[in-house]
């Protein structure tokens, strides 16, 4: 199966800081990833890099199979990205943000917007006229998750994007994503500081800290050691320990 996203020994220093220490990972067309890791791990990091916000000090990484800067630019059109937080003009509302982001992506029909707003809740009904920045935190998210969605992309990077949802823009958010992969097959990348968070939406699993691939394994090989050890296997794959020990590959 093709790769929608590799990285090899990525690397990324600043300030005397090493945020990415060769980070090397290959995720694989239609499937769900769900990116583990505490604060510090590298996760925000590396979906900068990936969106072109911020260069690498060293190594490589594609995109859709681009690794070229010309390529890259490309893939990055097929790519649905919500990283740090939504890109909106603040005194826009969301129903004007939406409408602006698909004149960017080239046009998006007005009814796939209309579908997205309806199917998050956005609709002028819920949220009226109000500009962005008077809008709720869970508004504001539910309003990146539908940016990410709008341009049908093959790969979908979402950071943390269950921060601040309320429990029926989590539902709504997830019924998307499982629809997108399941009908489209699209391939999606969700950074989390817990696997809870994912879990029962994640194929597979990636467990990061201080900038390295910890462990890798699948949902059922996750649910697999859960059933052995306990709630103590989440605790394990991001003690300080495996961080010194450099992680395992599961």
């Amino acid at each position: 199966m093709a790769e929608a996203l590799a990285t090899h020994a990525l690397t990324k220093r600043y300030r005397g800081k090493t945020a990415l220490d060769g980070l090397t990972i290959s995720l694989e067309e239609g499937h769900i990833y769900g990116l583990i890791g505490g604060d510090g791990a590298g996760k925000t990091t590396l979906l900068r890099i990936l969106a072109g916000l911020s260069e690498p000090t060293s190594g490589s990484f594609s995109l859709l199979g681009g690794e070229t800067p010309a390529a890259l630019c490309r893939a990055r059109k097929r790519v649905g990205f919500l990283v740090d937080r939504p890109t909106a003009v603040e005194y826009f509302s969301i129903r004007k943000n939406l409408e602006m982001q698909a004149r960017l992506l080239g046009g998006v029909d007005r009814e796939k917007q209309k579908a997205l707003r309806r199917k998050l809740e956005l609709t002028e009904r819920k949220v009226g006229r109000r500009r962005y920045d008077d809008c709720a935190l869970w508004e504001r998210q539910r309003y990146g998750v539908a940016a990410a969605l709008l341009g049908d992309p093959e790969l979908l990077v979402l950071d943390e994007p269950m921060n601040g949802l309320d429990p029926e823009g989590i539902r709504a958010a997830w019924e998307l994503l499982e629809e997108r992969n399941r009908t489209g097959g699209v391939t999606v990348l969700i950074t989390s500081p817990q696997p809870e968070e994912v879990r029962g939406l994640a194929t597979d699993y990636l467990f990061l800290g201080a900038g390295r691939l910890l462990a890798q394994m699948t949902a059922a090989e996750l649910e697999e050691r859960l059933e052995t050890e306990g709630a103590e296997a989440f605790a394990a794959l991001l003690s300080p320990a495996a961080v010194r020990e450099g992680g395992e590959r599961a």
